[in-house]
């Protein structure tokens, strides 16, 4: 059920949280923005995101702003990043890029889909780059 959210404070919880399990995650906003969201769902996806760059990297930054009538959301972090070529195949159920990995370690190879479908599910769209530190820039748009 979708709520009128401050975005800004519900990225402090997820950061807040990260930081309580010993993450090193910084939190960049530009300006308050409110907008209807599933709540939990929205928290989610970010927190997926988040524990993925955790486990893959070092240094991770979020970053909140407006950019017109757009909520953008960047998750950058200074990991190996995923190569262009399998950029699109990490968002199948259950892909995981390294099948050697311990599933204990390595998740299931959900987290990437579920905030694919979290971000379709309020219209707006998940995509993958290269992070200015040199690892996985995760960029979602959501419709203000």
């Amino acid at each position: 059920e979708r709520q009128m959210v401050n975005a800004g404070a519900l990225l402090e919880e997820v950061v807040h949280n990260a930081r309580r399990n010993g993450t090193d995650i910084q939190l960049k906003i530009f300006e308050p923005v409110e907008l209807p969201l599933a709540r939990a769902a929205i928290r989610r996806c970010l927190t997926n995101l988040a524990e993925n760059a955790a486990r893959h990297a070092t240094k991770i930054e979020l970053t909140m702003r407006r950019n017109g009538s757009v909520l953008e959301i960047i998750v950058d972090d200074d990991g190996p990043g995923i190569p262009v070529d399998m950029r699109e195949e990490v968002f199948r159920p259950f892909f995981r890029l390294d099948e050697s990995r311990n599933v204990e370690t390595g998740g299931t190879g959900l987290g990437l889909s579920i905030a694919q479908d979290i971000v379709h599910g309020h219209g707006g769209e998940i995509s993958l780059g290269k992070a200015l530190a040199g690892g996985l820039r995760v960029m979602i748009r959501i419709p203000i």
